[in-house]
């Protein structure tokens, strides 16, 4: 077999992505959606495929693209739907049914607007249709209505990766025979997550009908409404958010995914409540110490697997897991694991069968399938693969093997660390690559990341990626560590992780860069102004001023959780958070990216790092990428920036040792400034 090439930047276009299976009716076949890199475009191209589900044959491509995703089988077999576009931003979105027994797809119902999700209505007759409503279209506009201004509908009307949220979401019901739509929900209000009774009489849907609903952004509770129309009535308990409910087999009740409270550093949770709205929420499994998977735009995390069984995915130390409830039960119990991401699956209750796409580190993504546990068998069987999308890839490009250590930290807290090593060389005075999650409330590995991960190891450095307290995936308590103490232990969590592989002989102390974006690059930024230990730094779409991110923010209630109050409240404590406030005492090179398009921390933070480090006389460098959001960016971008960061920190790497030779282990550098700007966790 012919030696495999190492990882390079460029590598992240060939790498192509399953995602969000929903599996037929009578259990035979799974579909699925393949993304992979437009490189013409410079954009992701998407298109829907479907697979036998016992592996008996090859998947084969269903739809064209190049933007079609969420597909779904009728509960009679009959057509297979999915969401349609060509991938233009200016473009409507359809629903399209495919019919099974032949013939072109159709568009679903005569729509006002994009459709944003749907869902089947039990007998196949009906659809429900999320559909974005009273957006002008710019193409009807006189100039002089083009150039009018915007009138702002609260804090909220922005929304990363969306834009402006003009008009309003309504559910709308589509006749899959004859095509008649009809307006279901109405009133100024937002309504997302649309899931029919077995019955068929009766929509449940989420929906935020707070008076500041304007003013909030990932808030809202559970409704249920016949699905003609006509009295509506709330389930969940009016606190956080409440999102994908889902009726049991036997309709007698709804279960959702969501908040039990206003908190910023709440863990989501699953919970069920009776449709009748009978009786308050209980939470599923509550002594199950681990967050549900709950992402903004992504697949239900939640499903009946019977009328007393859920299956739901956990965020569980670094991992995305398939976890299984009893209700009545304390604890779920682990369905589907090992080092997995799962970031999506469907279930086939009667064969208690599952499909998921997963990913990891050092395993790009693929579909897979698995049977459920049953109450007699305790051990989950190993997942068989389905789809084949990366072989060839692999085939010719080795990836590094991941690995994770704890250390326990002073107070006794355990923290984990991920770590990366360049195939090729012996691991002893590596150079190493620091890069720290977003978040806080994030965790590595991230399956997003595992392009640029892979390509800085093949490098040469040491990756380290640690999960200091604040990180979700470690319970409750952990991940609200570090509210109100940004920088203080969450930031000697990070460091200590690099001070283990120093003295384990494996990182040179001297050759030590970092990087990291959102919180990351907060943290970034924070400790080049605390410390001069790094060589080279890479602050990407960063946090830097407290009191203008909190005015500038489409989530500024997340700015204010964290600090403790509004700016004028406590201008004391968003000063002391600030890395802006420590610039003087930076002497690392910092290279500074940031998007003109992020909304969630917009790129006036990046020219504030920038513009303060040049005033001041440092080195500092700033690339501002046209267009994009806080994360959706063109494929070219994110190989760019990967290239970038190497070619920062080896301009940088003073004492860049190129013969391979390993020196004797060394304790960490001297050169450390004591850490200040530190508080006592508030809560």
């Amino acid at each position: 077999m012919a030696r495999r090439r190492l990882f390079r930047p460029e590598d992240a276009h060939a790498l192509r992505t399953a995602a969000d299976p929903d599996i037929s009716p009578d259990g035979r076949r799974v579909a699925y959606v393949v993304v992979e890199t437009d490189l013409e475009a410079d954009k992701l191209a998407s298109a829907v495929w479907v697979a036998p589900l016992d592996g008996s044959a090859p998947p084969r491509r269903f739809s064209d693209g190049p933007a079609d995703r969420s597909p779904r089988w009728s509960p009679d077999g009959r057509w297979l739907a999915y969401l349609s576009s060509d991938g233009s931003p200016a473009t409507d979105v359809h629903l399209r049914l495919a019919p099974l027994d032949g013939g072109v797809p159709q568009p679903a119902g005569s729509l006002p607007g994009p459709a944003l999700q749907y869902a089947w209505s039990p007998d196949g007759a009906h659809l429900a249709v999320v559909c974005r409503t009273g957006v002008p279209d710019p193409e009807a506009q006189t100039a002089t209505e083009r150039n009018a201004p915007r009138s702002v509908r609260g804090l909220g009307a922005r929304l990363d990766g969306v834009g402006w949220q003009e008009g309003r979401r309504h559910i709308f019901l589509v006749d899959v025979g004859t095509g008649d739509t009809g307006q279901v929900t109405r009133g100024d209000y937002d309504h997302v997550d649309p899931a029919f009774s077995p019955d068929g009489a009766t929509l449940a849907f989420s929906s935020d009908r707070h008076p500041r609903r304007d003013d909030r952004q990932f808030r809202g509770d559970v409704w249920t409404m016949p699905t003609g129309g006509g009295r509506l009535r709330r389930l969940s308990g009016g606190e956080g958010r409440a999102s994908h409910p889902a009726f049991s087999p036997d309709g007698s009740l709804v279960a959702f995914a969501g908040h039990d409270s206003d908190d910023w550093d709440a863990d989501p949770a699953l919970f069920v409540v009776p449709s009748d709205a009978g009786a308050p929420p209980e939470r599923v499994a509550p002594d199950t110490d681990r967050g549900t998977l709950l992402v903004p735009g992504a697949p239900s995390p939640l499903r009946w697997v019977g009328n007393r069984e859920l299956a739901f995915l956990v965020a569980d130390e670094g991992r995305f897991v398939l976890h299984m409830a009893r209700l009545g039960q304390r604890r779920s119990r682990e369905a589907v694991g090992g080092e997995v991401q799962i970031d999506a699956f469907a279930v086939e209750p009667r064969r208690r069968r599952a499909a998921f796409s997963s990913a990891w580190l050092d395993r790009p993504s693929e579909l897979y399938t698995a049977p459920l546990p049953t109450a007699g068998r305790k051990e989950a069987a190993a997942p068989s693969q389905l789809s084949h999308l990366n072989d060839d890839f692999l085939a010719e490009v080795q990836l590094t093997k991941a690995s994770r250590t704890s250390i326990t930290r002073p107070d006794g807290t355990r923290v984990e660390y991920f770590t990366l090593l360049p195939p090729d060389r012996p691991p002893r005075n590596l150079p190493l690559h620091l890069d720290i999650h977003g978040g806080p409330h994030g965790m590595w590995p991230s399956a997003r990341f595992l392009a640029f991960h892979q390509a800085i190891a093949a490098a040469g450095y040491a990756v380290v990626l640690p999960n200091p307290r604040g990180s979700t995936g470690y319970g409750q308590q952990f991940t609200e560590a570090c509210t109100g103490d940004w920088g203080g232990a969450d930031c000697e969590d990070i460091l200590a992780c690099c001070d283990d592989l120093i003295r384990k002989g494996t990182a040179d102390p001297d050759r030590m860069s970092l990087g990291g974006g959102s919180y990351g690059g907060f943290m970034t930024s924070w400790i080049v102004g605390h410390t001069n230990r790094f060589k080279a730094a890479t602050a990407m779409a960063a946090v830097i001023d407290q009191t203008s991110m909190a005015l500038t923010t489409e989530i500024p209630y997340f700015s204010l959780w964290n600090m403790g109050g509004t700016p004028w409240e406590s201008p004391g404590e968003y000063q002391k958070r600030s890395p802006l406030t420590y610039l003087p005492d930076v002497e690392t090179p910092v290279l500074v990216i940031h998007w003109e398009g992020d909304i969630r921390v917009p790129i006036g933070q990046g020219e504030e790092l920038y513009q303060g480090l040049r005033l001041l006389g440092k080195k500092t460098e700033l690339l501002r990428y046209p267009g994009g959001f806080h994360i959706v960016r063109a494929p070219s971008q994110n190989v760019d920036w990967v290239r970038r960061t190497l070619s920062w920190n080896e301009r940088h790497d003073s004492g860049a040792r190129r013969d391979g030779r390993s020196r004797a282990p060394r304790k960490p550098s001297g050169s450390a400034r004591p850490l200040r700007g530190r508080s006592e966790t508030r809560r």
